[in-house]
């Protein structure tokens, strides 16, 4: 995938995530990125990532959350 390559950068953490989530195959998972991965620029990387969990056996559910419309409340 361009932008995401195993080893060497960052986003090559999907990689590492994915081989656990393929050894260890849990109930679910809940992986989180930037809202930038869902723009054009990376469609075809998000939809390769969307497609190799579906692969794994899980559904995909996605959605943008915003930080700020979320506030800590246990003070």
């Amino acid at each position: 995938m361009r932008g995401i390559e195993k080893g060497q950068t960052r986003s090559g953490l999907y990689y590492e995530g994915y081989r656990i989530l393929k050894e260890k195959k849990p109930s679910y998972s809940i992986i989180e990125n930037v809202k930038n991965l869902t723009s054009k620029r990376f469609k075809s990387e998000f939809e390769y990532m969307l497609n190799d969990i579906k692969e794994l056996g899980y559904n995909n559910y996605w959605k943008i959350l915003n930080a700020k419309d979320y506030r800590n409340t246990t003070k």
